[in-house]
């Protein structure tokens, strides 16, 4: 079946499963030692954090301008590819895509290809992007996709905490000597992510006092009455995202809500036990899901 618009992302969005109609995942690699695989079709999240907490480390490979000039090859859009990347000053995902985006418009296909740096990752990234593939999906024009991507962009709020520093210092983000102290002193940074920049809103001391630092600064980001649609993450910490989920539907309107396991990709960077959420308003149609 063809349509008017469809959409490409990369495996560290969040996406329902199956992957809704019209959407193309490109895959991003894992890397152990020499054994290279693929996010989502040779390795599962599962998979990822029983192999983290053996003690494997793994770096990351980001899909290159060719893999994603295959995909818009296999798009079945009429006119127009929406693809969405996380935010330039994070990966070197959006230089690839924007290039391959170039190669194909000067292709001689008449599809155009839109690029769109989304400002967000992890499950942010994700609500943006499942809010675009319901569009695609539902026979939508680019330039409604496109509207509601920029809009979704601007109003998601994603929280996250990690439970060691210890990745992130391994990725170069933080210096090991702050990861070391901060991992010493039980200290659990809360902070967020928001158009590519994270700032960090809360430290707090101890497991239990998280939750209540999650829902604080939620509400002063978050109108309480507005619906939500919700996605609650975590890698590898089911428990305490069920707990953090179950706060939130307490002090918010919540018209859509899930709990995901984040992908291998972002996995290997935060490490085990990461917890947060993404929210965002609904729009349009997606209102009409809400009980």
């Amino acid at each position: 079946m063809t349509r008017p618009c469809s959409l490409v992302v990369d495996s560290g969005a969040v996406l329902a499963d199956p992957v809704p109609a019209g959407t193309i995942v490109v895959p991003l690699r894992i890397v152990f030692g020499e054994q290279v695989l693929r996010d989502g079709i040779d390795i599962t999240a599962e998979a990822f954090y029983t192999r983290l907490a053996r003690g494997d480390v793994p770096t990351t490979s980001t899909p290159s301008p060719g893999e994603y000039l295959e995909a818009f090859r296999a798009s079945d859009a009429q006119s127009d590819i929406v693809c969405l990347t996380i935010p330039r000053t994070l990966s070197a995902m959006h230089e690839s895509a924007t290039l391959a985006a170039r190669l194909f418009n000067d292709s001689g296909d008449p599809r155009r290809v839109h690029v769109v740096d989304t400002g967000n990752a992890a499950a942010g990234f994700g609500l943006v992007a499942r809010a675009a593939a319901d569009l695609c999906a539902a026979g939508e024009r680019a330039e409604a996709v496109l509207q509601r991507v920029e809009q979704a962009s601007s109003e998601v709020v994603m929280l996250g905490t990690l439970r060691t520093l210890t990745y992130l210092a391994r990725s170069g983000r933080v210096p090991a000597l702050v990861a070391g102290v901060t991992n010493l002193l039980d200290v659990r940074p809360i902070f967020e992510l928001s158009q590519g920049e994270a700032r960090r809103l809360a430290l707090v001391r101890g497991e239990k006092r998280v939750v209540r630092a999650f829902q604080k600064s939620a509400t002063e980001l978050l109108d309480p009455a507005t619906p939500l649609w919700l996605a609650v993450f975590h890698s590898g910490a089911p428990e305490p995202a069920a707990e953090l989920r179950e706060a939130l539907h307490q002090a918010f309107s919540v018209g859509r809500s899930e709990t995901i396991t984040l992908s291998p990709v972002m996995g290997a960077y935060t490490g085990p036990g990461m917890t947060g959420f993404a929210a965002m308003p609904l729009r349009g149609a997606e209102l009409d899901e809400v009980p």
